[in-house]
């Protein structure tokens, strides 16, 4: 239950830190640079994903999609507010360019796309955890085999 808790716990942070982080990003990607908006949002996504890769299936899976939510329904709050004043500061300096309905679609997909990362990067540490669990098995059944060919069957008695 612990773990859970510690879950619950990293996706309420991730996905407040998300829910502010998006809109911003997605403001560095229609505004100043469109690949370095999505690399910024990778980074984002790479970082989420290696807290939740120490835990198991169902704690992992659970924060992530937990994240996933809490980032994309208070990201839609958070760009209501973080909008109007970034394009004020924006217009003030120079020119402020508004997305189309296509442009936005395409940064949400991306967005989406890129979240998989999470997931990927917990995968990845899954199954490597496991491999290296089964060679450390191995090795020591190895161990004990060759232990078993030299000794006498006489110690046993």
């Amino acid at each position: 239950m612990t773990d859970l808790r510690r879950s619950m716990k990293q996706a309420i942070i991730l996905g407040l830190t998300g829910a502010v982080l998006i809109p911003v990003l997605y403001e560095v990607y229609a505004n100043i640079s469109t690949g370095g908006g999505l690399l910024l949002l990778t980074a984002w996504f790479i970082f989420a994903g290696i807290k939740f890769s120490g835990m198991s299936f169902k704690e992992a899976f659970i924060g992530i999609i937990c994240t996933l939510a809490y980032s994309g329904v208070l990201g839609f709050v958070c760009s209501l507010a973080i909008h109007p004043a970034v394009m004020e500061m924006l217009v003030k300096r120079s020119v402020y360019f508004r997305l189309g309905l296509q442009g936005t679609i395409v940064f949400i997909v991306y967005a989406l796309v890129i979240s998989l990362i999470m997931y990927i990067i917990w995968v990845i540490r899954f199954f490597a955890r496991k491999t290296i669990e089964k060679f450390r098995s191995n090795s020591e059944k190895a161990g004990q085999y060759i232990d078993n060919a030299f000794s006498d069957g006489e110690d046993e008695r």
